[in-house]
């Protein structure tokens, strides 16, 4: 209570001038009114987002500043997009170009409206916390923050969100006149986080959404944040900036500032583990905050640097479990209420995560959590637990979910990924394809959960689960667009759309297919498919009739630059299938030869 007072006198002497501005035109009564609420809902909020709960600070809440490090953006160029295919590779920093994110007032000097893009740990969230929070200390404008994933049960507009959900529920204003008063003063800053959250049925309608808000009420500031290839980086108007990886010097920061100072042995540990030469090729995976931290989670136990990514989730999963207690309570190991083993815990977290993945859930009502597990006790007769000493297990004995309110989280969304990947690889085989071929249309434009074809899932799913990747999800989706693809009969537009499903699949699995051929003739196309794109930057997003319009001239470009190129492909095609076969003969014939010894 002490805090929030104090926070309530920062806030209120802080935004005192600011509100005056905004509601000078209002009569003494409405501007009281409207002051105070305001005030009230920033405090409410400020607290909210100074305090936090991450992977290394999970039992007891932090206050962001103390351990926060400010992380760098930089502009986003095409050489930057195309860098991102490779995951295994450390992209050089460009410290010239970074730009620091600790000062709102200076993100937005030259910008009104901001795409964030990162990867999966990268830091956008934390980067938005710590900037509501500067709006406030340094009386830059009124932070709004919307968090996107929650448009997917709702029905209005993104505008209509804005006014009932923020502004009417926290009595920030009443009357839809005053709201739209408020709204185009210019003197609020809108943080819209996780575009990459918005399901696929919804993300076209949202996206249409985001750009009349921003056109209508166009004095205001704008930051919006996804993760990377969700095409948010077409949008009108904004510029797209992405989260720098950590520089070395930003890891031993980054750990300096998560360890306590009384633990400097330990600080002096980590960091030389991390500039061994012989982990320099694993580097590329600490250069990512989210997985820098499980790497500090897991050292005390561990003290080295798993090759593979799938690897360290394993590892954070038990320092989680038992390690950390044993570690630091004298090989005490907590309690489980449920009554579970591990392993029938972890069997528990798969099936939730593979359900919840699939459903595109990544914030878990009480009632949500409840009835899944309730239905994973019901397919599964091997597992008996009660859900509410479960719930308390994960959320205090394991620290695997987070509450927030009536809500759950995982304490990063990577980590059901990591569950949803890991239960595939343990499918029988016919249980495999199918979950393969509903895996493979989520990945085309037409039939898709709306997931990320550069999600974390996909690459943990690579290295889990390679032999069913390539055996029942690439081979034969590989075949299957050599056999729909005729070009003598088949349609322009559907031979490139089917080439954009295919690319979309490749680029998912890159770590798989790997060859260098594949990712010229990728970077060729995406040269041309530049023509053949209707909505490049800068352009307003087109209605039904201007699309209309221009299919002749696009389907012209299309046949002229594209089908050439595809009937190239083709034969890379072919010999991708050979070679992804020969592979999987290989593996079973070194397996046959070992076997063959006893």
């Amino acid at each position: 209570m002490e805090i929030k007072s104090i926070i309530a006198g920062v806030i209120t002497s802080q935004l005192t001038k600011l509100l005056t501005s905004i509601t000078k035109e209002f009569g003494e009564e409405i501007k009281h009114t409207v002051s105070n609420n305001i005030l009230e809902y920033q405090v409410e909020e400020y607290n909210r987002n100074s305090i936090s709960k991450t992977l290394l600070h999970r039992v007891t809440p932090k206050r962001l500043k103390e351990f926060y490090q400010p992380l760098f953006i930089a502009k986003c160029s095409s050489s930057n997009r195309r860098r991102e295919l490779v995951h295994y590779r450390r992209r050089p920093h460009r410290t010239e170009e970074r730009i620091p994110t600790d000062s709102i007032e200076k993100l937005f000097e030259k910008k009104q409206f901001i795409t964030l893009i990162g990867s999966a740990g990268s830091g956008k969230s934390t980067i938005v916390k710590y900037l509501f929070l500067n709006s406030i200390d340094n009386n830059f404008k009124v932070p709004i923050k919307l968090e996107l994933r929650y448009l997917n049960d709702y029905n209005g507009t993104v505008i209509d969100y804005i006014k009932e959900k923020i502004f009417k529920l926290n009595r920030l204003a009443k009357a839809d006149k005053i709201v739209e008063r408020l709204m185009k003063s210019g003197d609020f800053v809108f943080f819209l986080d996780g575009y990459d959250e918005i399901t696929f049925s919804k993300k076209e309608k949202v996206t249409k959404e985001i750009d009349d808000l921003v056109k209508l009420y166009n004095k205001n500031n704008y930051l919006l944040t996804s993760r990377p290839y969700t095409e948010i980086d077409l949008l009108p108007l904004f510029h797209n900036f992405e989260v720098c990886e950590l520089s070395d010097e930003d890891i031993n920061q980054f750990i300096a500032k998560q360890i306590p100072a009384e633990e400097k042995e330990l600080q002096e540990k980590i960091i030389e583990a991390i500039n061994s030469p012989e982990n320099s090729s694993y580097k590329s995976f600490l250069s990512n905050p989210l997985l820098l931290s499980m790497f500090i989670l897991t050292f005390q136990s561990y003290s080295s640097i798993p090759q593979k990514r799938s690897a360290f989730y394993s590892q954070v999963f038990d320092a989680l479990f038992s390690v950390h207690d044993s570690m630091s309570k004298l090989a005490f190991v907590r309690e489980k209420q449920s009554g579970l083993s591990k392993e029938q815990i972890i069997e528990v977290l798969e099936l939730f995560s593979f359900i919840s993945y699939f459903e595109q859930k990544f914030i878990f009502t009480n009632h949500y959590l409840n009835e899944k597990l309730d239905v994973i006790k019901a397919k599964k007769s091997s597992i008996d637990f009660i859900n509410n000493k479960l719930i308390s297990d994960l959320q205090i004995a394991i620290g695997i979910i987070n509450q927030d309110g009536t809500e759950y989280t995982f304490p990063h969304r990577s980590l059901q990924e990591y569950f949803a990947a890991t239960y595939i690889s343990s499918l029988s085989i016919t249980n495999k394809k199918v979950v393969y071929k509903k895996i493979l249309k989520s990945l085309t434009k037409d039939h898709g959960f709306g997931m990320n074809s550069k999600d974390n899932f996909y690459l943990l799913l690579s290295e889990l689960d390679e032999e069913g990747v390539i055996k029942y999800g690439l081979i034969p989706y590989l075949k299957e667009y050599l056999k729909k693809l005729d070009l003598t009969t088949t349609k322009t537009r559907k031979i490139i759309d089917y080439f954009i499903n295919l690319r979309s699949v490749y680029e998912s699995f890159y770590g798989i297919i790997k060859n260098d051929d594949l990712v010229k003739q990728n970077h060729h196309f995406s040269q041309q498919f530049k023509k053949y794109n209707p909505r490049k930057k800068g352009e307003e997003l087109p209605d039904k009739e201007s699309e209309k319009k221009s299919d002749i001239a696009r389907d012209k470009l299309a046949e002229q630059d594209i089908l050439p190129f595809v009937k190239e492909y083709r034969k890379e095609v072919e010999k991708k299938i050979d070679q992804l076969e020969n592979y999987l003969i290989d593996q079973n014939k070194s397996d046959s030869d070992i076997i063959s010894l006893i």
